[in-house]
């Protein structure tokens, strides 16, 4: 996925939208539409009886999805450009704006919930009264009013007074200018008269028959949602996020990244401005249920109220962060692979639904893909695209002690047989094994792998990849397969007699509740560093890159969580991959890291722990079994209650 597209990011940003990390967005994103509609439909009704419905009106829910989109599409691409081109810079106060963001729109979106359930009106209303004036004629609500202000902005700026007293004292010096503290009465009813006008403009009797009021309303709410949500980043946004800050490291020019970050934004809007048609279908039904209309606002208004709430305490961006764990990142990285396979045309309709089930992956020729065998999943096929007169060899490495007897069969285009292998015929090279060597393909097309655990019962963990054949002439065949095996990274791993007493315990594996992979690396100290000497500790293993802009946004709370948990027997090793020591160097001392840092020159560990995006976060327990996966950027909040459960066990 080195070549991004602007077509393919659009695909991408397509297929995001089912990922479970959208899954939060779409009740809320729904809520606010239905709100709005339902809201514009009883405002235009009288007597019981519907008002007639032009042009205008039916495409004002597309053009307020389009707003949405647009608001969102602004705030996304800004965050990743400060994450990646523009991480040294602004890319550490990211976190810090986007909170901002989500208290104060929070609120905003509360109050739009308030409104559509129609008690902001009815409250204006009521203070509008002639028995009220001497409740907006009192000098006292003023001064309570400002006071409240200057709370609230004290609480959405994160508590930093040094931003919070200029902005309450520049507010209350506003507020005098315009006779707040000396003519209230006026100012207050000129302050509700303004809000009517900014809120209501586009529901009330007479709306006009462009659709285009309100459409800033919108908008903000688009900038707002996408501030108190995490995206889940998949290969194909991490890489478009990659490609963002090597652009912006290297010349400067951020157009690609911006290009690149835009297209993705506008495909995962997509299926949202859909989402608007539908519900403008919806007006019908909502007409014919009229004697409920009052009853529907309350519904609508109190879904966007609960709404606000969750994005103004930052639990929306908690939720999605929890869809993009465990079994939910597995769909995330299947549905990216299985969509873009199909859309590069190495992927046929009838393989897609094999494909997100896991059993069948669409790979490049010389990209490395994960398998799995279990008791559940005895095979694994993997779906390439190769040119006549091509010639391949097929590689299985091993991820997990070693692999179980497995059998393999290529089948071409017309999905005929054309060549077996098995483990017991492989050669070995380089710790991998090698079933099928220099076949010959004479068709353009579609080509698809089939490995089949002969033993059933064994569950393993191993890497495939059909690659050139010349890519590995002049490399030395070891005579005895099963002698050369004991080689591997994995195996070798398991050397001493304690470790060998460990694998009586959980089987070695990527899923929470398995052993870890175990490994030794150098670290940046020039230290070596094995797992096993961390076995009386809580590790946290991040996969990380100096060039990965969501890297340097999360390694910051790294730092402040290692500081905390650090004394209690918590260790962190960040290992890069594609790096350089200098590099690394240059980052610790940027943002003063003392955990342990370490370089995956030859990729081994990457590949045994499947890392596809990075950052990629695995937390082992003492014993060295997962405990918890996470790919993406971690929050403080998350880590510290994943070390709470940790420790706690």
């Amino acid at each position: 996925m080195e070549n991004v597209t602007i077509g393919l990011a659009l695909v991408a940003g397509v297929l995001s939208f089912i990922s479970p990390c959208v899954l939060p967005l779409v009740p809320a994103y729904i809520g606010y539409m239905s709100g709005r509609l339902t809201h514009n439909i009883s405002r235009q009704t009288t007597g019981g009886a519907a008002a007639p419905v032009g042009l205008a009106f039916r495409l004002q829910m597309l053009l307020h999805g389009i707003a949405f989109v647009l608001g969102f599409t602004a705030v996304f691409v800004l965050i990743g450009l400060l994450t990646t081109a523009l991480a040294s810079v602004a890319g550490q106060h990211v976190s810090t704006f986007t909170q901002i963001i989500g208290r104060i729109g929070g609120l905003v979106i509360i109050f739009f919930g308030f409104q559509f359930m129609g008690l902001a009106p009815r409250f204006f209303a009521w203070l509008r009264k002639k028995g009220q004036a001497g409740i907006l004629d009192n000098v006292l609500l003023s001064i309570a009013l400002a006071l409240l202000s200057g709370g609230i902005l004290y609480w959405g700026f994160l508590e930093q007074a040094i931003i919070a007293l200029p902005l309450t004292v520049a507010l209350a010096l506003a507020m005098f200018a315009k006779g707040a503290f000396t003519q209230p009465a006026v100012f207050w009813n000129s302050l509700l008269e303004w809000l009517e006008v900014l809120l209501y403009s586009d529901t009330r009797g007479e709306i006009g028959s462009s659709g285009r009021e309100g459409l800033l309303g919108s908008a903000f709410m688009g900038m707002v949602f996408s501030a108190g949500w995490s995206p889940c980043i998949g290969p194909l946004l991490g890489t478009i996020l990659t490609v963002a800050a090597t652009a912006g490291a290297s010349s400067g020019d951020i157009a690609q990244g911006m290009l690149l970050l835009t297209a993705y934004s506008f495909g995962l809007g997509i299926p949202f401005v859909i989402t608007a048609l539908l519900l403008n279908s919806a007006q019908g039904v909502l007409r014919r249920l009229q004697r409920q209309m009052g009853k529907i606002k309350l519904a609508s208004g109190s879904l966007l109220v609960l709404i606000g709430l969750l994005v103004s305490s930052g639990q929306l961006q908690s939720l999605s962060q929890t869809f993009s764990r465990g079994e939910f990142a597995d769909f995330t990285l299947r549905v990216e692979e299985c969509g873009v396979g199909f859309f590069e045309g190495g992927l046929g309709l009838s393989h897609v639904g094999s494909c997100l089930n896991g059993t069948l992956l669409p790979v490049s020729i010389n990209q490395s893909a994960s398998g799995k065998f279990s008791a559940e999943s005895t095979t694994q096929e993997y779906l390439f695209h190769a040119d006549a007169g091509d010639v391949i060899d097929v590689e299985v490495r091993s991820v997990s002690e070693t692999i179980p007897d497995f059998e393999l069969t290529l089948f071409g285009p017309g999905d005929g047989e054309l060549a077996r292998g098995s483990k017991v015929d492989s050669l070995m090279a380089d710790n991998n094994l090698y079933p099928l060597i220099g076949i010959p393909l004479e068709d353009e097309g579609l080509y698809r792998v089939l490995l089949r655990n002969a033993s059933a019962t064994d569950v393993a963990r191993f890497r495939v990849k059909v690659r050139d054949a010349q890519a590995i002439a002049g490399i030395e065949i070891d005579a005895d397969p099963a002698e050369a095996e004991t080689g591997s990274l994995a195996v070798a791993a398991l050397t001493s007699l304690s470790e060998v007493a460990d694998d009586l315990g959980p089987a070695v594996g990527l899923a929470e509740g398995n052993r870890a992979p175990a490994f030794t690396i150098d670290t940046l100290d020039a230290t070596s560093l094995s797992l096993s000497d961390l076995s009386d500790k809580v590790v946290l293993l991040n996969f990380w890159g100096t060039w990965c802009g969501p890297c340097r946004r999360e390694m910051p709370e790294f730092q402040k969580a290692y500081d905390e948990w650090g004394p209690r027997g918590f260790e962190i090793v960040a290992i890069a991959y594609n790096d350089t020591e200098a590099a690394m160097a240059d980052f610790r001392d940027e943002f003063g890291l003392t955990f342990t840092l370490a370089l995956d020159s030859s990729g081994d560990i990457n590949d045994a722990y499947a890392i596809q995006t990075r950052p990629s976060s695995y937390l082992l327990g003492k014993d060295g079994v997962i405990l918890a996966r996470h790919f993406g950027i971690m929050t403080e909040t998350q880590l510290n209650q994943l070390l709470s459960d940790a420790f706690a066990a």
